[in-house]
């Protein structure tokens, strides 16, 4: 027969107060959860303003072009229009890491072409490279981190710049790393980032020059837990990495 344990009326009051703290506290996460799939949502039918219209149109200039004999301008215009597909789809906001590198190529061939040789981009996956792109993440997770290495670490360069993307396994998960050799980030921007990082509570705002980074981190924790993310490392003149961490187990994005 099991014996009762009485509880006193103040160790009651602590495990009811624990309980509500922890209820909160998912409710909280919860919550922002939902509110930051309403903003993609939002953000999405902003920019479907339809969308039918718009594959129709580029792929009527992708067949001018390959009648007038434009390879350049043919295969731009397919790229174009790969890369809006994927970004405005609603079909599915968890994607594989090979999916985010094909669309990140896509992405890089645009700016290219518009860039010529300002810089060179290298993607590198580790063995086993079948498993390590089978790895899943929230849709647009690399895209906005190579936009920011473009726009800023690039500003300044007319030549030379180098970007990389290095993916591997480390300790059972899946490292991906963003790295540039571009101006790097000043020490008053780095605080900012770090604090936007650091603090699950840090608004955007406060890292507005690099957009969508805090929100990159903020929707993989969202998916995967606290422990992952993102990790900044900078020099100033000498270039930026950015770590991403995700696990090699599929999650179910914000």
């Amino acid at each position: 027969m099991k014996k009762r344990v009485r509880l006193t009326e103040e160790e009651l009051e602590s495990i009811i107060a624990e309980r509500l703290k922890e209820a909160e506290k998912q409710y909280a996460l919860d919550h922002e959860r939902d509110l930051l799939t309403r903003q993609a949502d939002i953000r999405a039918l902003q920019s479907q303003i339809n969308p039918h219209f718009l594959y129709n149109a580029l792929e009527s200039i992708r067949g001018q072009a390959i009648a007038d004999h434009c390879p350049e301008i043919a295969l731009m215009t397919q790229t174009l229009a790969k890369f809006f597909r994927y970004s405005i789809s609603t079909k599915g906001d968890v994607v594989t890491v090979a999916d985010e590198l094909e669309n990140v190529a896509n992405y890089m061939l645009i700016q290219q072409y518009r860039f010529g040789s300002r810089f060179r981009y290298r993607v590198q996956v580790d063995e086993p490279r079948e498993m390590v792109e089978r790895a899943t993440l929230p849709k647009l997770t690399l895209q906005p981190l190579v936009e920011n290495a473009i726009v800023h670490g690039f500003s300044d360069m007319t030549e030379g710049g180098e970007l990389l993307i290095h993916v591997s396994l480390l300790s059972g998960n899946v490292r991906i790393l963003v790295r540039d050799n571009g101006c790097g980030i000043g020490e008053e921007m780095m605080d900012a980032l770090s604090s936007a990082l650091a603090d699950l509570e840090e608004k955007e705002e406060n890292a507005n020059r690099h957009v969508g980074i805090s929100n990159v981190d903020r929707r993989l924790k969202l998916c995967f837990g606290p422990e992952y993310g993102l990790e900044i490392e900078s020099d100033p003149g000498l270039g930026t990495t950015v770590r991403v961490l995700i696990p090699l187990k599929e999650g179910s994005a914000p």
